[in-house]
């Protein structure tokens, strides 16, 4: 009974670790900035689809979660690319999944603790025969080590997504892309959705919009 006790207990503490990392995102972050403006009040922006993304519910969706941080740092969102000062495209999404096993050992009791016994004693002699009834009890100190191991098996996908800013107008004049801002994330866990963490993730990039450099940030997910 108290071996099943110990496994139990021990499982219970790997399900509630398994547990509590779904209660956050953690993204790996990357930005790369240029010559990004320090005040962007009055300039607009517009998005720029693949044609894959055209129509898309999703990609319509992720695209108002980017807007809305953008219009935090004062840009004005614009349908009109042609005269937007800046162009902004994305890519997401996320891998087939890789499944990875652990191995936990399992810690109990091996040997000690108290025994019973009990049984009939029967006595032959001149006198004739006869028999009795007999119980003992027996301690010993209880010993501990490793009674079985647990292998616990989990599928974990890489969600990903790239954030580029383009100063349109620029591009347009050169007839070449002018880079001014691009950001990478990249978040490893369970759910195999990028919808699932896109919120967690996006807000990860624009924490702190204008810093360059990696950093790996940790978002709970009703904050996303």
């Amino acid at each position: 009974m108290k071996r099943a006790g110990v496994r139990f207990t021990l499982l219970c503490v790997m399900a509630l670790g398994l547990a509590a990392c779904v209660n956050s995102v953690r993204t790996d972050v990357s930005r790369f900035t240029t010559t990004l403006p320090s005040d962007l009040g009055g300039k607009t922006f517009a998005f720029v689809e693949l044609d894959s993304q055209r129509g898309s519910a999703e990609y319509a969706q992720h695209a108002a979660a980017i807007a809305g941080h953008l219009e935090r740092q004062g840009l004005t969102r614009t349908t009109d690319l042609r005269r937007a000062d800046y162009a902004v495209s994305f890519i997401y999404g996320q891998s087939s999944g890789q499944t990875k096993s652990e191995t936990f050992p399992v810690w109990g009791q091996t040997g000690g603790g108290t025994s019973y016994s009990s049984g009939t004693v029967n006595a032959y002699g001149a006198g004739g025969s006869g028999f009795g009834n007999y119980s003992s009890t027996t301690y010993t100190p209880p010993t501990y080590g490793v009674v079985g191991s647990q292998t616990i098996s989990s599928t974990e996908y890489t969600r990903y997504i790239n954030i580029q800013i383009y100063d349109w107008q620029a591009s347009v004049k050169t007839d070449k892309l002018t880079g001014l801002w691009e950001a990478n994330a990249t978040s490893t866990g369970s759910s195999s959705s990028f919808a699932a963490v896109s919120g967690c993730m996006i807000q990860a990039i624009f924490q702190d919009f204008r810093k360059s450099g990696s950093e790996k940030i940790t978002l709970p997910t009703q904050t996303c």
